[in-house]
């Protein structure tokens, strides 16, 4: 690399996305980690290709540059930069490719100068389905998957109804269609999505799908939006719009495994499609933890 590229190097970082990886991926590991965001994912010389992005080949970097990226306390990492080949991809793609590639790769993601520890957010699991699915579809699945409720609460979820320990709240506003509760874990139902390329691939004669949504049941949305309110409102989540914490590190990655589960169960039962919360396809529950390729 010339002296020109070193001092444009960390601009063209900095803007990303990026994932900053503490050890030189292997080709092999690196593509298979795409497929997992996309099937279709392949080789390009160097480069890698996937859901309409580039990621390109590892550089390493070294404490001086690593220090203009604003990553403290690190000597060296690697860097794959994430280039949209034409259009931007859909849904921000090449974000959520960043971020999941250093997730299971126990690294950084950088987008628009900030650096980001995914791992300090395991997010909600997701199940992409062709079509939303009827309540006697979807409720024998979670009446074995969740810890049930004991009653409906008719305060928080004046519509809900009990079923075999499950809360069913119809919503049928805006994109949320349904919401479903147990004990601990909130499955959030929503139509009209756009495809993501694990879809795509799947069912390429659909234009769009639904996504339910496994998350604590205790959370608030804060992201604002008629669907997050909607679905904060049918779930019926606390004033203060805060989330409850979870003091023990144990406790919090029990818990993600368990949604995970949950999604495996939902998308084995109606033929769906499990990934986590960037879109990456999970196999199994462990999937969803982090550093999972490290």
């Amino acid at each position: 690399m010339g002296w020109f590229s070193k001092l444009l190097l960390p601009g063209r970082l900095r803007t990303g996305p990026t994932a900053l990886l503490p050890a030189r991926p292997d080709p092999k590991t690196l593509l298979a980690v795409a497929q997992l965001a996309d099937p279709e994912a392949r080789t390009d010389g160097d480069d890698i290709l996937a859901g309409g992005a580039r990621i390109e080949p590892p550089v390493e970097l070294t404490g001086d540059v690593l220090a203009k990226l604003g990553v403290p306390d690190e000597d060296r990492l690697w860097a794959c930069r994430i280039a949209a080949e034409g259009p931007l991809p859909v849904d921000f793609f090449d974000k959520s490719l960043a971020e999941g590639i250093a997730y299971r790769l126990g690294g950084w993601s950088l987008c628009q100068g900030e650096p980001l520890d995914p791992a300090e957010d395991g997010g909600d699991p997701l199940v992409y389905l062709p079509a939303v699915p009827e309540p006697e579809e979807i409720l024998p699945i979670l009446a074995e998957s969740l810890r049930h409720a004991d009653a409906v609460d008719t305060e928080r979820w004046p519509e809900g109804e009990l079923i075999e320990g499950v809360v069913h709240v119809p919503v049928r506003r805006g994109r949320v269609a349904d919401v479903y509760a147990g004990a601990d874990v909130l499955v959030t139902v929503e139509e009209g999505h756009r495809m993501p390329p694990a879809a795509q691939v799947r069912w390429p004669y659909l234009t769009e799908i639904a996504i339910a949504r496994v998350s604590p049941a205790a959370r608030t949305e804060e992201t604002g939006g008629e669907d997050a309110e909607l679905a904060g409102a049918a779930a019926g989540d606390a004033a203060d719009g805060r989330t409850e914490e979870v003091t023990s590190a144990d406790e919090a990655q029990g818990a993600l495994l368990a949604r995970a589960a949950v999604a495996l169960a939902l998308a084995d039962g109606l033929r769906g499609i499990a990934a986590d919360s960037r879109g990456f396809q999970l196999a199994e529950a462990g999937d969803v933890l982090p550093g999972r390729y490290a």
